[in-house]
């Protein structure tokens, strides 16, 4: 390590601090705050933080550095002080610093928040698990309003926790984020036997898929989960899926579009049963139009008898 560095690494000691009630009005926001994404948009978790506070209060102090007497500037916690402004706070918990250069102010704010890691998916499972098992007589949506998310995201924490340890294992593996955690597990409960595939034997050529990089996005796993539903429709296709490990899951897709019109015939099939099964009459128009498919469908089906016997 040179001599320069040494210095400048030296120059840095831990700073005394107080932790103080502020007045939102003796609080600025740094304009130059290199973070600019607070997680105000639809996907952001602003909401989700503007309920905990409500709930909770302030947990985490907002950290603020003195810049002249009785004004303060934010070094960490633009989204808290946002919040408690929208909720018109009066006052926030802070972590006062003395007045600091420039260069140690950046160099202490990259530090508190760049050092902060985020809860592995199964982490988050087990804590709502704690909670669920503590508040027993709560509902779902209770516990869901409690943790700030919603009940079907819930769900999907309890039910990874429930999931079988050697797909967990698979998971950690290969590092798998907690949104693809949550795609994989909701078309986990889609997957069928295919043939001599068992669903066991599904999932491990999926894992391989998603080592090999050929699989991982929550549209894939949403794309297999559709196809897996109708599965006695795609076989087929799917079996080719299985057997191809660079095949994917939009390869997949477009192979089944190509059999859309088993698809369709499934469809109408429902309809009509639906409507016989209601004892729902046709209309005129309804009954023409029935007739019209029935003598289709006779000749159809009884040339093509006639060419499978015949080839």
């Amino acid at each position: 390590m040179s001599r320069i560095t040494k210095s400048l690494i030296g120059s840095f000691k831990p700073q005394p601090f107080k932790f103080m009630e502020l007045p939102l009005t003796a609080i600025e926001g740094d304009p130059n705050q290199p973070r600019k994404a607070f997680g105000h948009g639809p996907d952001g978790d602003y909401d989700r933080l503007l309920k905990s506070i409500l709930h909770y209060g302030i947990e985490d102090p907002i950290k603020v550095s003195e810049i002249a007497d009785g004004r303060f500037l934010i070094m960490d916690g633009h989204r808290r002080f946002s919040c408690a402004k929208r909720l018109s706070l009066e006052k926030v918990p802070c972590r006062v610093y003395p007045k600091m250069s420039e260069g140690e102010f950046e160099a202490r704010r990259y530090e508190m928040q760049n050092n902060r890691k985020s809860w592995k998916p199964m982490e988050k499972a087990n804590a709502i698990y704690k909670i669920k098992s503590e508040y027993k007589d709560a509902t779902q949506k209770e516990i869901a309003n409690l943790l700030g998310m919603s009940a079907i995201h819930l769900s999907h924490f309890i039910g990874l926790r429930e999931m079988r340890v050697e797909y967990l294992e698979l998971m950690s593996d290969l590092n798998m984020k907690e949104y693809q955690r949550i795609a994989f597990m909701q078309m986990l409960a889609k997957l069928r036997k295919i043939k001599q595939y068992e669903i066991d034997d599904i999932v491990k050529i999926l894992f391989h898929k998603i080592s090999d990089n050929v699989l991982g996005s929550v549209t894939d796993f949403k794309v297999l989960a559709k196809i897996f539903v109708n599965a006695s429709l795609y076989e087929d296709e799917i079996l080719s899926f299985l057997s191809q490990p660079l095949m994917t899951a939009n390869d997949l897709h477009q192979k089944s579009r190509l059999s859309g019109f088993s698809n369709h015939i499934k469809i109408l099939i429902g309809e009509i049963s639906t409507k016989k099964n209601q004892g729902i009459k046709l209309t005129e128009k309804e009954f023409q139009l029935m007739k019209e498919l029935s003598v289709l469908v006779d000749s159809y089906v009884q040339n093509a008898e006639y060419f499978s016997t015949n080839i």
